[in-house]
């Protein structure tokens, strides 16, 4: 394995000036920093991080905390989140809540004590104290996609209400009128948000919603009780023509539940998402649905730890915007 030496003997510049080169620190001429690092791809030299650390103090890993691995939205993040961290020069450790609050703060307490660089979380609930603990031992974290009043400088926001009142007033003006909704729980205020850009759309219009034909609690990713509620909702006579899901896997439970049913999207039954995960496209018909900006999301949540490491301060956070993705699930009732 090639070492320093190595590529200051390769590069003909002195150990000190290759250290310089690959920790980015001091000036050198840009032809002087080619070569060494021409010497470091040839010699295929990979720097010991953990003398790294002991010497510069410089912690290298970023936690990323996701309350669930099997939703379709989450692996898209975390993909999104290993190269920007990996771009910046950080290992991503990856821990799923499971939706579990308990297992979230044992998790939290667990990184404390592994002298993590950063945390990136998407909490499973509204309580968060165990997560601003970590100001106490001076490791930055970003909460995503979350609005907690008492903690702003650390929520990094979507405009969660404004985009779900824009897909319902789009299902609406298409001539809608007997609507569902799905939600999960309301533990997470981001489905309250989404929940609450519903009822807007409706009360703008003049309309209701059938106490019967709104679900909370949801857990897309139980194969038992969540499909049963929806087929049970879908079979009464009053069943709405046109569901608005909290997210996409809730969405596809709505598709599961039409084909036990014989209803056919759109011309049966319309259905509009929430994340826009890679598989809303690959369904049939394709699924209309609001677009979480993820690339631009995760870079920011890299950068806000990277940040306050190498300069002490917290960067202003802005609200990040939703928008819809049209497709095939909504019918246009107004060409009838």
């Amino acid at each position: 394995m090639a070492t320093i030496k190595d590529v200051a003997k390769k590069s003909g510049f002195s150990v000190c000036t290759v250290s310089r080169a690959l920790s980015g620190k001091g000036y050198l001429k840009e032809e002087t920093h080619q070569k060494i690092m021409d010497a470091v791809k040839e010699l295929d030299y990979r720097p010991n991080t953990l003398a790294v650390n002991l010497k510069t103090g410089r912690r290298q890993t970023l936690a990323l905390i996701l309350p669930s691995l099997t939703n379709i939205y989450y692996a898209k993040l975390e993909q999104y989140m290993e190269a920007y961290a990996s771009q910046k020069g950080y290992l991503l450790y990856l821990s799923n809540t499971e939706y579990n609050l308990e297992k979230e703060k044992q998790i939290l307490d667990n990184l404390i004590g592994m002298d993590i660089a950063g945390v990136i979380i998407c909490t499973t609930s509204g309580e968060h104290e165990h997560i601003k603990k970590l100001n106490t031992f001076h490791i930055p974290y970003i909460c995503l996609n979350r609005n907690f009043e008492d903690d702003p400088d650390h929520c990094l926001r979507i405009n969660n209400r404004t985009a779900a009142f824009e897909a319902v007033d789009y299902m609406i003006r298409l001539g809608h009128t007997n609507f569902g909704g799905l939600f999960q729980s309301f533990d997470n205020g981001t489905y309250q948000e989404r929940y609450a850009g519903m009822m807007d759309a409706l009360a703008l219009h003049g309309l209701s919603c059938e106490p019967n034909n709104l679900l909370f609690d949801i857990n897309p990713e139980d194969m038992g009780a969540t499909p049963n509620r929806i087929l049970q909702m879908l079979q009464r006579p009053n069943r709405p023509e046109a569901i608005f899901s909290c997210n996409d896997m809730t969405a596809f439970n709505v598709y599961r539940a039409a084909y036990i049913l014989g209803l056919r999207i759109p011309e049966n039954l319309s259905v509009f998402g929430y994340d826009d995960c890679t598989m809303a496209n690959f369904v049939t018909p394709p699924l209309s649905t609001v677009s979480v900006p993820v690339k631009k999301l995760s870079r920011i949540a890299v950068d806000f730890i990277h940040h306050y490491i190498e300069t002490g301060e917290l960067q202003e956070l802005p609200v990040l915007k939703a928008s819809l993705v049209i497709r095939s699930s909504v019918k246009d009732k107004t060409i009838e």
